[in-house]
């Protein structure tokens, strides 16, 4: 890494940790440059403005959770594990995908509401990306007949990523150390699983 990506980087680092704090209209250039400990002209000399960091990381975000989504994609072989386990294996990556960083969950999960339009497309994307999955999956669980109709799998899809993104942001928004909110993710990941187990399959 050159020493200008390692400046760029730094940027980036500090603040994604301002934003998480702050959200995105407390957050100015000024505080970045005080945390970074770096040059106010060394900022500009990388992004023009707030507006044009925070769509950076964003636009970072959306490539980590299409990455991310494209690993939970593959295929498994479904006549070797339950239905349940499979529930429970997509749900645990889902959630930790969130609980691994903090300040990025807190930007997903948070900046979203109130903020110009460009900048919620960006969030929405990261939202389409988990449905998109979750109809796939529902489908699939139609065609082992692990539910027994094709009801509207659109509408269930947007329930349960709408449960996952809320039950993330509940435990990050709680006074929870970051080393056991991970260890207590099987825990969590089970909760979900059984409540959503229960209302698409009606039983494990």
């Amino acid at each position: 890494m050159s020493k200008a990506d390692e400046t760029r980087e730094k940027i980036l680092l500090y603040a994604k940790q301002l934003f998480s704090e702050k959200g995105y209209y407390l957050s100015q250039i000024s505080d970045i440059v005080e945390s970074a400990k770096i040059g106010r002209g060394t900022v500009y000399q990388y992004f023009s403005n707030k507006e044009h960091l925070f769509i950076s990381l964003l636009e970072r975000f959306l490539i980590e959770w299409e990455d991310y989504i494209k690993e939970l994609s593959i295929n498994e072989d479904l006549s070797m594990i339950s239905h349940y386990t499979y529930l429970q294996k997509r749900l645990y990556k889902a959630f930790k995908f969130f609980f691994s960083d903090r300040d990025r969950a807190n930007i997903i999960l948070r900046s979203g509401l109130g903020l110009p339009d460009h900048f919620e497309q960006k969030i929405q994307h990261f939202e389409n990306k988990l449905i998109n999955m979750i109809i796939i999956d529902l489908a699939i669980a139609v065609e082992f007949k692990h539910i027994e109709t094709k009801e509207d799998l659109s509408f269930a899809a947007n329930l349960i990523a709408g449960g996952v993104f809320r039950i993330a942001h509940y435990y990050l928004s709680i006074e929870v150390n970051d080393t056991i909110l991970l260890q207590n993710l099987n825990e969590i990941t089970d909760k979900a699983a059984n409540f959503i187990g229960n209302g698409i399959f009606g039983k494990k």
